[in-house]
């Protein structure tokens, strides 16, 4: 069985999102599905990926939103837009309260 997440990992993000693991480990394959080949399945060694606006701003929740570039600057840790799973996942927790 393929591990993503440590069990640790899994209830951090649990404590920091309104998200239960099933709802959490939905949003990771939907953060890599955007970039299969940036995205590892492994997450256990807290991979430093970043994915771009371009791609972030693309999904159909953001898409005909006209403040998704700003969405997406704020929730990312750069300020630029691009995003870290944890960007993502608090991103979505606050925009699904």
């Amino acid at each position: 069985k393929q591990t993503i997440f440590t069990a640790q990992q899994l209830d951090a993000y649990q404590d920091c999102t309104y998200f239960t693991r099933k709802e959490i480990l939905r949003l990771f394959y939907r953060y890599r599905d955007l970039a299969p080949q940036l995205v590892p399945l492994d997450y256990t060694n807290h991979p430093d990926v970043k994915l771009p606006y371009e791609l972030i701003g693309s999904m159909p929740e953001l898409k005909d939103n006209p403040f998704r570039q700003r969405i997406a600057e704020v929730f990312s840790e750069d300020g630029q837009g691009n995003m870290t799973l944890n960007d993502f996942l608090d991103m979505f927790s606050v925009l699904s309260e």
